[in-house]
């Protein structure tokens, strides 16, 4: 089988950030890809989600299935949908996959992006094959991408006001978990710590300094997202082998997120900064 390998493509919480200071690192809203030369799988649909489009339109096979796999619907992690151009390319076939949330019309919540008052689009303008997909809370069974890509996920309830779905791909032995948006400051659970044990790649929420979270004036308990020191900690707790910082906080600099890998690694050696376009392969 071809190597496979991740690329992020937006990294960032909250709203996109335009700006000089984030040029190293990026300032999309959540979303990365990992592919082969068969396979296009997509972890959130943030405006990262744009660029990501543009790569498989040009690296990409067109007459493969690309499928989309959504944490929540929270609007910076989808947001970058109506955009996306495979979606208005007759030669795709995508899959979006969503927590089933009881209360929520999930079609309705997808569509309106694409609707007026939003958007002009409509769904006329959506010429690839899309699904929409419900994910029981319950995860009930192991999703089969091609031959050998798993995915199974689970769910945690951490961010306000529905949770999110953690993501784990499996392929070739090797396995990623991608746990954005959840905050943990006594660790996960040990459901959790279950899912994500001895992982290969942990891409974990890391929102916030611990200063910022905690801040007397403007403290950011209870938002749902995790200061770099919980990520560290899940880590170690989980015995992965490499941890992937993400989700930043859209006033972060690079500057900034420099001195936060810098803490972050004294604690877990094998910290990494999650960056826009860089590509990681799953086999290293």
């Amino acid at each position: 089988m071809n190597d496979v390998c991740l690329w992020f493509y937006g990294v960032r919480g909250s709203y996109p950030v335009p700006d000089k200071s984030v040029i190293k690192y990026g300032g999309n809203t959540s979303s990365i890809l990992i592919k082969n030369d068969e396979h296009s799988i997509i972890f959130d649909a943030g405006t990262g989600i744009i660029n990501i489009g543009n790569h498989l339109e040009v690296n990409g096979n067109p007459k493969a299935k690309i499928d989309i796999f959504l944490t929540h619907l929270h609007l910076d992690h989808i947001q970058g949908l109506p955009f996306f151009n495979p979606l208005f390319d007759s030669q795709y076939e995508i899959n979006l996959y969503c927590p089933d949330y009881q209360d929520i019309q999930v079609e309705s919540v997808i569509y309106s992006l694409f609707n007026d008052p939003i958007s002009p689009i409509s769904n006329n303008g959506i010429k690839a094959k899309f699904k929409i997909i419900r994910l029981p809370l319950v995860n009930e069974k192991t999703i089969i991408i091609g031959q050998k890509i798993m995915i199974d996920y689970k769910k945690e309830d951490s961010h306000p006001l529905s949770g999110v779905l953690l993501y784990k791909l499996g392929v070739n032995n090797k396995y990623l978990v991608y746990a954005t948006d959840v905050e943990s400051p006594d660790g996960f659970g040990e459901d959790v710590v279950e899912f994500v044990r001895e992982s290969n790649i942990l891409i974990h929420d890391s929102q916030y300094f611990n200063s910022d979270y905690y801040d007397p004036d403007n403290s950011k308990i209870g938002f749902g997202h995790s200061t770099y020191s919980m990520a560290v900690q899940n880590a170690l707790t989980c015995k992965v082998e490499k941890l992937f910082l993400f989700h930043y906080d859209p006033d972060y600099s690079d500057f900034k997120l420099k001195k936060m890998l810098k803490k972050a690694r004294q604690g877990f050696k094998q910290t990494f900064l999650a960056r826009e376009i860089k590509k990681i392969s799953l086999r290293s």
